[in-house]
């Protein structure tokens, strides 16, 4: 009977984890707003013990943080700290993609490609934001898993999370963007060229910290 309530508590506290990182990412619940453990509970429907366990879970991911005495709030991205984590970020992509150049099959890359088209045609077509989130973290975790390294795969896993909650759920449609950038990522494994495949990836990465700073800044003047 024990050993059945803790699986259930584990059941719950995993729901709890997920409801409240959903809500985090989606911009429902925004960055520096404060969560009470009974109030959360009671929004979920769940007792404490379970949120409990999902808020200590989502601080070992970063999304949230708390302050002695204060309580737990959602993670306040700022400009020094989202460029500090585009920095792990390129570094843990920028080996992926070699790695990946190196091992993946002509089927694999192939799959990326395909993956790629999709991808760029999400952004091109202005599909919904959690559409493009989505398969554009699909995308860069299948190069890290094509890398053979899984400690690249468990970075980068943890380095989006990060990524989406600096992103918010609003994508900024009238910002310029390169055309069929994840397809040129692919062209640049086909081509079995290392140093272009590093330079391509360091050059999305760098752009993709340039539109979010961008973001970032606009939504500081508007509040």
């Amino acid at each position: 009977m024990t050993r059945m309530l803790t699986q259930a508590a584990d059941t719950l506290s995993v729901q709890a984890y997920r409801q409240l990182r959903d809500q985090i990412l989606d911009g429902k619940l925004q960055p520096g707003q404060r969560l009470s453990l009974r109030g959360v509970a009671g929004s979920l429907g769940m007792s404490i013990a379970p949120v409990g366990e999902a808020l200590r879970e989502l601080s070992r991911d970063g999304l949230v943080e708390t302050e002695p005495g204060w309580g737990t709030r959602v993670r306040r991205m700022t400009g020094d700290s989202l460029r500090s984590q585009h920095v792990l970020r390129t570094a843990i992509e920028c080996e992926a993609i070699r790695q990946c150049t190196q091992l993946a099959s002509e089927a694999q890359v192939n799959e990326l490609m395909e993956l790629a088209g999709e991808l760029d045609d999400r952004i091109d077509s202005e599909a919904k934001p959690t559409q493009i989130h989505e398969l554009d973290g699909q995308f860069h975790l299948r190069i890290a898993e094509l890398s053979g390294a899984a400690s690249l795969v468990e970075a980068l896993k943890a380095s989006q999370l990060l990524q989406m909650l600096a992103r918010g759920s609003i994508l900024a449609h009238d910002v310029p963007r390169p055309r069929l950038q994840h397809v040129q990522l692919v062209e640049a494994i086909e081509s079995r060229d290392v140093g272009r495949a590093e330079a391509a990836m360091r050059d999305h990465c760098v752009h993709s910290m340039e539109l979010q700073l961008s973001r970032m800044n606009v939504a500081s003047a508007q509040s």
